[in-house]
């Protein structure tokens, strides 16, 4: 085997609208059936290029991904399309730090997607050590050559197992997605491609006291992994895997809808989103994604027809004063545009839709000073079309136009102000990321690339996420056109999760707060102590700071044993292990990347 990925899919919900989940499809607030989703652009934290802990943008910090000891994957910049990658080298693996939630476990369906690629090169099937028993659901996607297998349920007996030969290029990123269900059966696809379609053999039966791992046994790159915990309809999935297309730059071997992220159209591969129809039953209408664009409410969605859309990467601020019609002040310089096609790449209508826009951390907007601009003409600009008016505040800093007919395939649309004085739809961070420097401090950055009446930054800290303190205060550049860094360090962190976050004030006092960073900061003091030890039954640790981590338990073989025992918190300083399941030994355990042997009798 040249990689394995080691998934545990969780338990049924529902999907709910205002869809904020990978490509609009679930929401990244915990409450639907996305469980885990794990994006290079979104809460990785590090140490060096040594990735430390990965934050899940679905919403349950419980399945926040985080480092064990010193095999941690590394953090590559910009190597796919411009988006970050982690590397694996066979033994690196990130974990959560606890069980995974009980609300969340499943026994009969799952969707999952991985963007992957093998670097490793061997003939030789190996086993993910853990936590590979045939009694929980389990799922891994393993490469042999040109051979590729993923195995679910009791693990890696031929009953439960798709596999499928003759692939090529498996050096390069795709895309796999996998369907699971009982009544449905099992579907694995690569970049669209269904691959194999079997019936399901065997019930899938999962654990509340399980933990989630990536990695261990990979020999390999990853970019995004996403988890629901019920099986996607297929619209959501075809809406998923063009997303995803789009976003690393991997070309579709089907359902290839969305093509204005190729060169030719202008690279609109950004925030990509959509909705649209397999049939009946296969249908999704309302759609969001990581963006600020909401389309919903499709009047003639019929089908074998999608809408999708995504933008260029623009400044999302009304700075472009050139290309705009006459009655307007000025316009986001970030552009978005639409496929509206079916599955052959025909054009197609939706009907009309309603076109929300999320302007949360753009200042004072009016509505009435809104306008939409669709580039009827397709020619590229929109200083020669007709400003559309009629925008509604919905609350929370969102705006509506209503029943929207003008969106066509190709066609391209933006945002725009008549008065930039009321509306100025300002300032945007370009970035704000965190890490941990060589001193062990925390080191925090950000961008902006122009900026209109902006104050100053205040920077914050937390170490729950929840309470705040001012550490530092930065002067902001008033106005300015041109790209603006700045830099801020947290001397002496505590150990463990710290959480930061920026406030931005403009001269007359009103504010937007960002997005939080989080940085895990490890101590080179801590210490510990086990009793008793040798034991027959339980042994507890005790440190000398707040445990974070659960620690790891080992064979003289390096499995790890953690699902087979069980944990129990005394304090935020000790944890009970119970080891009454396991046989007489000698094991080792590991903890604050120290190794101690623990005997039991």
């Amino acid at each position: 085997m040249e990689g394995a990925i080691l998934f545990f899919l969780m338990l049924h919900s529902t999907f709910l609208f205002a869809q904020t989940g990978p490509a609009g499809i679930g929401t990244n607030d915990g409450s639907s059936t996305l469980k885990l989703w794990y994006r290079p652009d979104f809460g990785i934290s590090t140490t060096g290029t040594s990735v430390d802990s990965w934050q899940n943008g679905a919403g349950v910090a419980a399945h926040d991904l985080v480092s064990a000891g010193t095999n941690r994957p590394t953090l590559v910049n910009t190597a796919v399309n411009g988006y970050d990658e982690l590397s694996y080298d066979g033994n690196d693996y990130l974990e959560t730090t606890g069980a995974l939630t009980t609300t969340n476990f499943i026994t009969d369906q799952a969707s999952s997607f991985v963007v992957t690629q093998r670097t490793g090169i061997s003939a030789n099937w190996v086993y993910a050590t853990f936590p590979h028993q045939a009694d929980r659901f389990s799922c891994h996607i393993s490469w042999s050559n040109g051979t590729v297998y993923w195995d679910i349920g009791g693990c890696c007996g031929t009953q439960t197992r798709i596999q499928v030969g003759g692939l090529g290029s498996l050096a390069n990123y795709s895309y796999w997605s996998y369907d699971a269900s009982n009544a449905l059966g099992k579907q694995l696809y690569r970049n669209g491609s269904l691959l194999q379609n079997r019936a399901n053999t065997q019930n899938y039966t999962s654990h509340a006291s399980h933990s989630f791992r990536i990695g261990q046994v990979l020999n390999g790159n990853i970019t995004e992994v996403i988890i629901y915990n019920q099986r996607i309809n297929s619209a959501q999935r075809i809406i998923v895997e063009n997303y995803l297309s789009a976003k690393y730059d991997i070309v579709p071997a089907a359902n290839d809808l969305y093509d204005e992220d190729n060169a030719g159209n202008g690279n609109y591969d950004f925030d990509v989103a959509g909705i649209g129809q397999v049939d009946a039953t296969n249908t999704h209408a309302d759609s969001r994604g990581t963006g600020i664009v909401r389309i919903l409410n499709p009047s003639d969605l019929n089908d074998d027809e999608f809408l999708i859309w995504g933008h260029d990467g623009g400044d999302q601020q009304a700075t472009e004063k050139t290309d705009i019609p006459s009655g307007i002040d000025g316009r986001f310089e970030r552009v978005w545009r639409v496929s509206e096609v079916n599955m052959s790449s025909a054009a197609v209508d939706v009907g009309s839709v309603d076109i929300r826009w999320d302007l949360t951390g753009l200042g004072n907007v009016t509505a009435s000073d809104l306008r939409l601009l669709i580039d009827t003409d397709n020619d590229g600009f929109f200083a020669d079309e007709t400003p559309i008016t009629g925008a509604v505040d919905l609350g929370g800093d969102v705006y509506e136009f209503s029943a929207q007919s003008g969106l066509q395939n190709n066609l391209r649309f933006t945002l725009a102000t008549i008065n930039s004085n009321s509306t100025p739809l300002p300032i945007e961070l370009m970035s704000f990321t965190g890490q941990v420097n060589s001193s062990n401090d925390n080191l925090l950055k950000w961008s902006t690339a122009t900026e209109m009446d902006n104050s100053h930054f205040v920077l914050e800290h937390s170490r729950d996420a929840l309470n705040w303190k001012a550490i530092d205060e930065l002067e902001g550049s008033g106005n300015s056109l041109a790209q603006r860094d700045y830099q801020s360090i947290h001397l002496n962190p505590e150990s463990g999760v710290n959480y930061y976050r920026l406030i931005q004030f403009d001269y007359d006092l009103d504010s937007t707060i960002s997005h939080v960073v989080r940085i895990h900061n490890r101590s080179a003091d801590i210490d510990f102590e086990l009793y008793p030890n040798p034991t027959r039954d339980v042994i507890n640790l005790v440190s000398n700071q707040e445990i974070e981590e659960l620690p790891l338990l080992f064979d003289r073989y390096g499995k790890s044993l953690n699902p087979l025992i069980q944990f129990a918190s005394n304090s935020k300083y000790s944890v009970q292990i119970d080891l009454s399941e396991l046989a007489k030994g000698t094991y080792f355990l590991r903890f604050a990347n120290k190794t101690e042997l623990v005997v039991k009798e």
